[in-house]
C-alpha cells in the first residue's frame, strides 16, 4: 500500500498545476482578442475624433472668413445655410435615388459652377461630388451622373441667390 501511495501521490498532486497550464494558453488568446478588438475599437474612436476636429476647424475657418457657407448633414437631412456661426436657413432635403450616403467622403466641397435655367430652374453643382438642384430643375449633361440632393424651390433659390462660386460647403454622415 505504501508503495501504491508513493507513487500515486505525486501524480495526484501534479494534476492540478497541469490543468492550470493548460488553462493558461487559453487565458492568453482570450487577452489578445480582448485586446485586438479595444484597439480597433480605439481606432474607430481616434477616426471619429479627427472628422469632428476637421470640422470645428472648418467653422473656426469660416467664423474668421467674410462669407456664407452651407452644412449638409446626410444623415439627418438637412441642410443650413449660415454666415460665420449663425444659422440663417435651414432646410431639410430629400436626396436622388442613387444617392451614395456612406459614399460620399465627409469633409469640405466647394461651390464650382452655378447653372441658372429657364424659369429659376437653377442647380449649384459642388464640383464632381454632389448637385443641389429643385425637384424639377434641369441638371446639365456633363452633372447627370452624380449624386443629387433635391431641395424646396424657396430654399434652393435662397440658397442660390446668397452664395457665389467658390463658396464652401462641408458635408456631414
Amino acid at each position: 500500500m505504501r508503495v501504491v501511495l508513493k507513487k500515486l501521490l505525486p501524480m495526484i498532486l501534479l494534476v492540478p498545476f497541469l490543468m492550470a497550464a493548460a488553462d493558461g494558453g487559453d487565458a492568453v488568446r482570450d487577452e489578445r482578442a480582448s485586446l485586438e478588438a479595444m484597439r480597433s475599437l480605439l481606432r474607430q474612436k481616434i477616426s471619429s475624433l479627427k472628422r469632428e476636429q476637421d470640422f470645428l476647424l472648418f467653422q473656426k475657418t469660416m467664423y474668421a472668413a467674410d462669407s456664407k457657407y452651407l452644412i449638409i448633414d446626410v444623415k439627418h437631412r438637412t441642410a443650413q445655410l449660415k454666415y460665420k456661426n449663425r444659422l440663417l436657413k435651414g432646410m431639410r432635403f430629400t436626396p436622388s435615388k442613387k444617392f451614395p450616403g456612406r459614399g460620399l467622403r465627409q469633409g469640405m466641397l466647394v461651390l464650382t459652377k452655378k447653372v441658372e435655367g429657364k424659369k429659376d430652374r437653377d442647380v449649384l453643382v459642388f464640383g464632381k461630388s454632389l448637385v443641389l438642384q429643385w425637384k424639377q430643375s434641369i441638371v446639365p449633361p456633363q452633372e447627370k451622373g452624380l449624386p443629387s440632393i433635391t431641395l424646396l424651390k424657396n430654399e434652393l433659390l435662397s440658397v442660390y441667390y446668397a452664395v457665389e462660386e467658390g463658396a464652401p460647403a462641408y458635408l456631414l454622415r
